[in-house]
Protein backbone atom coordinates (compact mmCIF):
# COMPACT_ATOMS: atom_id res chain seq x y z
CA UNK A 1 0.00 0.00 0.00
CA UNK A 2 0.78 3.66 -0.99
CA UNK A 3 1.65 5.45 2.36
CA UNK A 4 -0.01 8.99 2.44
CA UNK A 5 1.95 11.97 0.99
CA UNK A 6 1.12 15.64 0.92
CA UNK A 7 2.78 18.14 -0.68
CA UNK A 8 2.49 22.04 0.38
CA UNK A 9 4.62 24.98 -1.72
CA UNK A 10 4.11 28.61 -1.48
CA UNK A 11 6.25 30.90 -4.18
CA UNK A 12 6.49 34.68 -4.25
CA UNK A 13 7.09 36.87 -7.16
CA UNK A 14 6.70 40.36 -6.28
CA UNK A 15 8.42 40.78 -3.66
CA UNK A 16 10.53 39.00 -1.35
CA UNK A 17 9.37 37.97 2.57
CA UNK A 18 9.99 40.10 5.25
CA UNK A 19 11.66 38.54 8.34
CA UNK A 20 8.53 38.46 10.15
CA UNK A 21 7.17 36.33 7.21
CA UNK A 22 9.65 34.01 7.43
CA UNK A 23 9.13 33.68 10.89
CA UNK A 24 5.33 32.79 10.66
CA UNK A 25 6.42 30.17 8.26
CA UNK A 26 8.85 28.73 10.68
CA UNK A 27 6.19 28.42 13.56
CA UNK A 28 3.39 26.84 11.50
CA UNK A 29 5.76 22.87 11.12
CA UNK A 30 8.82 22.20 12.45
CA UNK A 31 8.76 21.06 8.77
CA UNK A 32 9.40 24.18 6.47
CA UNK A 33 12.01 24.67 3.70
CA UNK A 34 11.77 28.45 3.77
CA UNK A 35 13.38 30.60 1.27
CA UNK A 36 13.47 34.57 0.92
CA UNK A 37 10.78 33.73 -2.57
CA UNK A 38 9.56 30.55 -1.52
CA UNK A 39 7.98 27.73 1.31
CA UNK A 40 7.66 23.69 1.37
CA UNK A 41 6.25 21.45 3.50
CA UNK A 42 6.19 17.93 3.23
CA UNK A 43 3.95 15.44 5.47
CA UNK A 44 3.47 11.48 5.01
CA UNK A 45 1.36 11.21 8.12
CA UNK A 46 0.00 14.01 9.30
CA UNK A 47 -1.46 17.18 7.74
CA UNK A 48 -0.61 20.95 7.74
CA UNK A 49 -1.54 23.13 10.36
CA UNK A 50 -3.55 26.22 8.28
CA UNK A 51 -5.53 26.76 5.37
CA UNK A 52 -4.12 27.34 1.98
CA UNK A 53 -5.07 30.49 1.06
CA UNK A 54 -4.39 31.88 4.41
CA UNK A 55 -0.53 31.27 4.25
CA UNK A 56 -0.85 32.36 0.54
CA UNK A 57 -1.96 35.99 2.13
CA UNK A 58 1.52 36.05 4.01
CA UNK A 59 3.61 37.47 0.95
CA UNK A 60 2.75 34.50 -1.53
CA UNK A 61 1.64 35.23 -5.31
CA UNK A 62 1.19 31.16 -5.80
CA UNK A 63 0.44 28.53 -3.27
CA UNK A 64 0.13 24.94 -4.50
CA UNK A 65 -1.11 21.72 -2.74
CA UNK A 66 -0.64 18.17 -4.39
CA UNK A 67 -1.75 14.54 -2.41
CA UNK A 68 -1.05 11.23 -3.59
CA UNK A 69 -4.53 10.11 -3.54
CA UNK A 70 -5.09 12.70 -6.69
CA UNK A 71 -5.94 15.83 -5.24
CA UNK A 72 -4.54 18.96 -6.19
CA UNK A 73 -5.06 22.87 -5.07
CA UNK A 74 -3.31 25.88 -6.98
CA UNK A 75 -4.19 29.41 -5.60
CA UNK A 76 -2.59 32.33 -8.24
CA UNK A 77 -3.00 36.12 -6.34
CA UNK A 78 -3.35 38.76 -8.73
CA UNK A 79 -3.35 42.05 -7.98
CA UNK A 80 -6.99 43.52 -8.64
CA UNK A 81 -6.09 46.72 -10.30
CA UNK A 82 -4.48 44.54 -13.31
CA UNK A 83 -6.73 42.15 -13.55
CA UNK A 84 -10.62 42.09 -15.26
CA UNK A 85 -12.32 40.22 -13.10
CA UNK A 86 -15.34 39.85 -14.99
CA UNK A 87 -13.03 37.81 -17.71
CA UNK A 88 -11.47 35.40 -14.97
CA UNK A 89 -15.29 34.65 -14.01
CA UNK A 90 -15.73 33.61 -17.06
CA UNK A 91 -14.01 30.42 -16.59
CA UNK A 92 -15.64 29.43 -13.30
CA UNK A 93 -17.16 26.78 -12.08
CA UNK A 94 -18.37 25.96 -8.71
CA UNK A 95 -15.56 23.68 -6.62
CA UNK A 96 -13.47 23.67 -9.50
CA UNK A 97 -12.53 26.87 -10.35
CA UNK A 98 -13.29 30.40 -8.39
CA UNK A 99 -11.94 33.19 -7.82
CA UNK A 100 -12.30 35.68 -4.70
CA UNK A 101 -11.51 39.17 -3.88
CA UNK A 102 -9.19 39.35 -1.05
CA UNK A 103 -8.00 42.22 0.77
CA UNK A 104 -6.68 44.73 -2.61
CA UNK A 105 -6.19 40.99 -4.47
CA UNK A 106 -7.78 38.83 -6.65
CA UNK A 107 -7.29 34.99 -5.55
CA UNK A 108 -8.09 32.65 -8.24
CA UNK A 109 -8.48 28.95 -6.75
CA UNK A 110 -8.35 26.07 -8.96
CA UNK A 111 -9.04 22.67 -7.12
CA UNK A 112 -9.60 18.77 -7.78
CA UNK A 113 -9.75 15.99 -5.75
CA UNK A 114 -10.17 13.02 -7.23
CA UNK A 115 -9.55 10.41 -4.55
CA UNK A 116 -10.08 7.52 -6.96
CA UNK A 117 -6.99 8.83 -9.19
CA UNK A 118 -4.34 7.69 -6.65
CA UNK A 119 -1.64 9.49 -8.18
CA UNK A 120 1.32 9.01 -6.76
CA UNK A 121 3.45 11.93 -7.28
CA UNK A 122 7.52 10.98 -7.37
CA UNK A 123 7.25 13.47 -10.53
CA UNK A 124 5.35 15.91 -8.74
CA UNK A 125 5.56 19.27 -10.70
CA UNK A 126 7.52 22.33 -8.90
CA UNK A 127 5.27 25.36 -8.12
CA UNK A 128 8.30 27.49 -9.33
CA UNK A 129 8.02 25.11 -12.98
CA UNK A 130 4.09 26.98 -13.45
CA UNK A 131 4.81 30.35 -11.63
CA UNK A 132 5.02 32.27 -15.48
CA UNK A 133 1.16 31.41 -15.63
CA UNK A 134 0.23 34.15 -13.54
CA UNK A 135 2.36 36.71 -15.28
CA UNK A 136 0.43 35.42 -18.44
CA UNK A 137 -2.70 36.13 -16.39
CA UNK A 138 -1.86 39.74 -16.09
CA UNK A 139 -1.12 39.64 -19.67
CA UNK A 140 -4.67 38.91 -20.49
CA UNK A 141 -3.79 35.62 -21.77
CA UNK A 142 -5.97 33.02 -20.24
CA UNK A 143 -4.42 29.83 -21.78
CA UNK A 144 -3.88 28.83 -18.16
CA UNK A 145 -8.00 29.11 -17.12
CA UNK A 146 -8.88 27.55 -20.48
CA UNK A 147 -6.85 24.24 -19.12
CA UNK A 148 -8.08 24.54 -16.05
CA UNK A 149 -11.36 25.31 -17.32
CA UNK A 150 -10.91 22.18 -20.02
CA UNK A 151 -9.91 19.96 -17.20
CA UNK A 152 -13.31 20.77 -15.03
CA UNK A 153 -15.25 20.27 -18.16
CA UNK A 154 -13.40 16.98 -18.67
CA UNK A 155 -14.09 16.29 -15.11
CA UNK A 156 -18.11 17.01 -14.87
CA UNK A 157 -18.61 15.32 -18.72
CA UNK A 158 -21.77 14.77 -19.47
CA UNK A 159 -23.40 16.62 -16.31
CA UNK A 160 -25.64 19.59 -16.60
CA UNK A 161 -23.58 21.40 -14.54
CA UNK A 162 -20.99 22.83 -16.73
CA UNK A 163 -21.08 24.70 -20.10
CA UNK A 164 -20.04 22.27 -22.82
CA UNK A 165 -17.97 25.01 -25.01
CA UNK A 166 -15.89 27.81 -24.46
CA UNK A 167 -13.53 30.31 -27.16
CA UNK A 168 -10.77 28.89 -27.23
CA UNK A 169 -7.64 31.53 -26.43
CA UNK A 170 -4.75 31.91 -28.89
CA UNK A 171 -1.07 30.43 -29.06
CA UNK A 172 -2.19 26.82 -28.31
CA UNK A 173 0.47 26.29 -31.35
CA UNK A 174 2.88 27.01 -29.00
CA UNK A 175 3.14 25.77 -25.02
CA UNK A 176 5.55 27.81 -22.90
CA UNK A 177 7.71 25.27 -20.49
CA UNK A 178 5.23 26.89 -17.80
CA UNK A 179 1.77 25.69 -19.58
CA UNK A 180 3.49 22.31 -19.98
CA UNK A 181 3.99 21.96 -16.80
CA UNK A 182 0.41 22.77 -16.00
CA UNK A 183 -0.67 20.07 -18.69
CA UNK A 184 1.17 18.02 -16.59
CA UNK A 185 -0.04 18.91 -13.24
CA UNK A 186 -3.47 18.71 -14.52
CA UNK A 187 -3.24 15.43 -16.45
CA UNK A 188 -4.02 16.22 -19.85
CA UNK A 189 -3.74 14.10 -22.32
CA UNK A 190 -1.80 15.49 -25.13
CA UNK A 191 -3.45 14.17 -27.83
CA UNK A 192 -6.63 16.59 -26.42
CA UNK A 193 -4.32 19.30 -26.09
CA UNK A 194 -2.89 19.16 -30.10
CA UNK A 195 -6.96 19.11 -30.58
CA UNK A 196 -7.69 22.32 -29.02
CA UNK A 197 -4.71 23.89 -31.08
CA UNK A 198 -6.21 23.20 -34.06
CA UNK A 199 -8.97 25.56 -32.83
CA UNK A 200 -6.83 28.17 -31.04
CA UNK A 201 -5.78 31.40 -33.57
CA UNK A 202 -2.47 32.75 -33.93
CA UNK A 203 -1.78 35.52 -31.07
CA UNK A 204 -2.52 39.16 -32.28
CA UNK A 205 0.67 41.18 -33.20
CA UNK A 206 2.24 42.99 -30.30
CA UNK A 207 0.08 46.32 -30.36
CA UNK A 208 1.96 49.57 -30.18
CA UNK A 209 1.97 51.20 -26.76
CA UNK A 210 1.24 55.08 -26.48
CA UNK A 211 4.60 57.03 -26.51
CA UNK A 212 5.85 58.11 -22.79
CA UNK A 213 5.49 61.86 -24.38
CA UNK A 214 1.76 61.22 -23.79
CA UNK A 215 2.44 61.33 -20.06
CA UNK A 216 2.05 64.47 -18.45
CA UNK A 217 4.73 65.91 -16.60
CA UNK A 218 2.74 65.61 -13.53
CA UNK A 219 2.11 62.27 -14.50
CA UNK A 220 5.95 61.27 -15.31
CA UNK A 221 6.76 62.59 -11.82
CA UNK A 222 4.47 60.19 -9.69
CA UNK A 223 5.23 56.97 -12.19
CA UNK A 224 8.98 58.05 -11.12
CA UNK A 225 8.06 58.33 -7.27
CA UNK A 226 6.52 54.90 -7.73
CA UNK A 227 9.86 53.44 -9.25
CA UNK A 228 11.55 55.10 -6.11
CA UNK A 229 9.48 53.67 -3.89
CA UNK A 230 10.26 50.19 -5.22
CA UNK A 231 6.33 49.56 -6.17
CA UNK A 232 6.05 45.82 -7.05
CA UNK A 233 4.78 45.12 -10.37
CA UNK A 234 5.70 48.78 -11.72
CA UNK A 235 6.44 47.51 -15.56
CA UNK A 236 3.72 45.82 -15.77
CA UNK A 237 1.30 48.47 -14.48
CA UNK A 238 2.82 50.94 -16.50
CA UNK A 239 2.49 49.18 -20.05
CA UNK A 240 -1.17 48.28 -18.84
CA UNK A 241 -1.60 51.94 -18.69
CA UNK A 242 0.22 52.89 -21.83
CA UNK A 243 -1.88 50.01 -23.69
CA UNK A 244 -4.58 51.34 -25.92
CA UNK A 245 -7.43 48.67 -25.35
CA UNK A 246 -5.69 46.91 -23.25
CA UNK A 247 -8.06 43.95 -22.25
CA UNK A 248 -8.44 43.06 -25.89
CA UNK A 249 -7.24 39.26 -25.89
CA UNK A 250 -7.42 36.87 -29.22
CA UNK A 251 -9.35 33.36 -28.59
CA UNK A 252 -11.44 31.42 -31.31
CA UNK A 253 -14.10 33.45 -33.26
CA UNK A 254 -16.71 30.12 -31.97
CA UNK A 255 -17.29 28.27 -28.58
CA UNK A 256 -15.44 24.62 -29.53
CA UNK A 257 -17.59 21.83 -27.51
CA UNK A 258 -15.55 19.29 -25.48
CA UNK A 259 -17.55 16.38 -27.64
CA UNK A 260 -15.53 17.97 -30.58
CA UNK A 261 -11.80 17.88 -28.96
CA UNK A 262 -12.38 14.53 -27.35
CA UNK A 263 -13.54 13.28 -30.75
CA UNK A 264 -10.59 15.08 -32.42
CA UNK A 265 -8.30 13.99 -29.99
CA UNK A 266 -9.30 9.98 -30.31
CA UNK A 267 -9.15 10.23 -33.58
CA UNK A 268 -5.73 11.65 -33.48
CA UNK A 269 -4.44 8.83 -30.53
CA UNK A 270 -5.43 6.21 -32.98
CA UNK A 271 -3.40 7.50 -35.94
CA UNK A 272 -0.49 7.55 -33.41
CA UNK A 273 -0.66 4.41 -32.74
CA UNK A 274 -1.16 3.11 -35.87
CA UNK A 275 1.93 4.69 -36.73
CA UNK A 276 3.66 3.30 -34.22
CA UNK A 277 2.67 -0.03 -34.34
CA UNK A 278 3.66 0.72 -38.35
CA UNK A 279 6.94 1.29 -37.44
CA UNK A 280 6.71 -1.50 -34.51
CA UNK A 281 6.17 -3.93 -37.01
CA UNK A 282 8.75 -3.12 -40.07
CA UNK A 283 11.71 -2.96 -37.69
CA UNK A 284 10.44 -6.33 -36.39
CA UNK A 285 10.87 -7.77 -39.77
CA UNK A 286 13.90 -6.34 -40.25
CA UNK A 287 15.25 -8.02 -37.32
CA UNK A 288 13.43 -11.36 -38.13
CA UNK A 289 15.07 -10.80 -41.83
CA UNK A 290 18.33 -10.30 -40.20
CA UNK A 291 18.16 -13.58 -38.75
CA UNK A 292 17.67 -15.92 -42.15
CA UNK A 293 21.11 -16.93 -42.53
CA UNK A 294 21.29 -17.73 -38.93
CA UNK A 295 18.55 -20.37 -38.51
CA UNK A 296 21.22 -23.42 -38.30
CA UNK A 297 23.37 -21.94 -35.55
CA UNK A 298 19.88 -20.52 -33.68
CA UNK A 299 18.82 -23.88 -33.50
CA UNK A 300 21.89 -25.36 -31.80
CA UNK A 301 22.31 -22.48 -29.17
CA UNK A 302 18.04 -23.85 -28.34
CA UNK A 303 19.60 -27.25 -28.04
CA UNK A 304 22.51 -25.85 -26.45
CA UNK A 305 20.21 -23.73 -23.63
CA UNK A 306 17.82 -26.81 -23.15
CA UNK A 307 20.55 -28.62 -22.02
CA UNK A 308 21.71 -26.75 -19.35
CA UNK A 309 18.49 -27.45 -17.26
CA UNK A 310 17.98 -23.73 -16.08
CA UNK A 311 14.72 -21.87 -15.82
CA UNK A 312 16.42 -18.66 -17.32
CA UNK A 313 18.22 -20.66 -19.98
CA UNK A 314 14.47 -22.12 -21.27
CA UNK A 315 13.31 -18.86 -20.83
CA UNK A 316 16.02 -17.92 -23.59
CA UNK A 317 15.42 -20.84 -25.68
CA UNK A 318 12.03 -19.94 -26.23
CA UNK A 319 12.61 -16.60 -26.84
CA UNK A 320 14.51 -17.40 -29.65
CA UNK A 321 11.81 -20.23 -30.56
CA UNK A 322 9.37 -17.27 -31.11
CA UNK A 323 11.64 -15.55 -33.19
CA UNK A 324 12.13 -18.84 -35.47
CA UNK A 325 8.69 -19.40 -35.19
CA UNK A 326 7.94 -15.79 -36.59
CA UNK A 327 10.86 -16.52 -39.53
CA UNK A 328 8.93 -20.18 -40.57
CA UNK A 329 5.70 -17.85 -40.90
CA UNK A 330 7.02 -15.21 -43.39
CA UNK A 331 9.15 -18.42 -45.54
CA UNK A 332 5.87 -20.67 -45.08
CA UNK A 333 8.00 -23.11 -43.34
CA UNK A 334 5.52 -23.84 -40.21
CA UNK A 335 5.06 -27.18 -40.76
CA UNK A 336 8.72 -27.62 -40.66
CA UNK A 337 9.06 -25.63 -37.61
CA UNK A 338 6.85 -28.22 -35.95
CA UNK A 339 7.97 -31.25 -36.57
CA UNK A 340 11.71 -29.91 -35.10
CA UNK A 341 9.47 -28.17 -31.95
CA UNK A 342 7.85 -31.99 -31.46
CA UNK A 343 11.50 -33.58 -32.22
CA UNK A 344 13.05 -31.31 -29.26
CA UNK A 345 9.72 -32.04 -27.28
CA UNK A 346 10.29 -35.79 -27.14
CA UNK A 347 13.99 -35.49 -26.90
CA UNK A 348 13.70 -34.01 -23.44
CA UNK A 349 10.48 -35.97 -22.97
CA UNK A 350 10.85 -35.72 -19.21
CA UNK A 351 11.65 -31.89 -18.85
CA UNK A 352 7.84 -31.35 -17.60
CA UNK A 353 9.13 -27.55 -17.23
CA UNK A 354 9.90 -27.24 -20.45
CA UNK A 355 7.11 -28.51 -21.93
CA UNK A 356 4.98 -25.67 -19.75
CA UNK A 357 7.04 -23.03 -21.20
CA UNK A 358 6.26 -24.08 -24.91
CA UNK A 359 2.70 -24.42 -24.55
CA UNK A 360 3.14 -20.92 -22.37
CA UNK A 361 4.80 -19.42 -25.73
CA UNK A 362 2.20 -21.27 -27.45
CA UNK A 363 4.70 -22.84 -29.45
CA UNK A 364 2.69 -26.59 -29.14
Amino acid sequence: MMSEYQLYQFQAIDAPLTQNQKQYLHDLSSRAQVTSYSAQYEYHYSDFPAELSEVLLQGFDLALYQANWGAIQLLIRLPAALVNVAKLRAFCIDDLIGVQQQQDSIVLEISFHDEDSGRWIEDKEELAEIADIRAMLLRGDYRPLYLAWLKAALWLWQSDSVASSMPIPAGFNHLDPSLQALVNLLDLDQDLIAAVAEYSPKPLAQRELKPLSSLSATESIAWLQRLLDAEPLLAEKLTQHLTPNGDEVATATTAVSVSRLLEQAKQASSRRLAAASAVKQQQRLAYLNSLMPKQTQLWRTVVALIDKKQTKAYEQAVAILIDLFELAKIQNQTAEFKVKTNDLLARYANRSALKAKFKAAQLL
